[in-house]
């Protein structure tokens, strides 16, 4: 737990030297509760046009024998489409990516996501808002929905 700390830190802190030709980038921090316990997350985007955006995604899943839960880490790619009204963002963000599933036995899975959700902008930089996503298995032992997750969400416009 402590180097998943260390690495969003760093995330951080090197985050602004992180800079495309053209549009902004967005780092969100998520967080939330589950079946298994804790689930950490982090985004981040490239903003190609004032409604679309493309980059990817890791949740770190936290483990609960006595309840089945797996733990869980997913990493994958996504591209997010973006709808403003007023100081509100909608968006919804397909993707795909890899899912490390570990309960008795530690299984490498592949599959689609779906995550959807909406901030507010509570000024130019800082956003607050709330996330559904959902984890599918397409290849692997376990298929279907993996994880169905609601997280919080600050996003950092950089």
């Amino acid at each position: 737990m402590k180097r998943i700390w260390t690495l969003l830190l760093l995330a951080l802190a090197f985050a602004p030297k992180l800079s495309f030709a053209d549009g902004g980038q967005q780092i969100g921090i998520q967080a939330g509760i589950d079946q298994g316990g804790l689930i950490l997350g982090a985004n981040f985007n490239k903003v190609d046009t004032a409604n679309e955006s493309f980059g990817g995604y890791a949740r770190l899943f936290s483990k609960d024998r006595e309840r089945g839960q797996p733990a869980i880490f997913a990493l994958g790619a996504s591209f997010t489409g973006h709808v403003r009204a007023g100081i509100f963002e909608y968006y919804l963000s397909p993707g795909f990516g890899l899912i490390h599933h570990n309960l008795d036995e530690t299984e490498l899975l592949f599959g689609p996501s779906l995550a959807y959700g909406l901030h507010a902008e509570l000024d130019k930089v800082i956003s607050l808002g709330v996330e559904n996503q959902k984890l599918f298995s397409w290849i692997g032992e376990y298929k279907g929905l993996i994880k169905d997750s609601f997280l919080v969400q600050i996003r950092f416009n950089i």
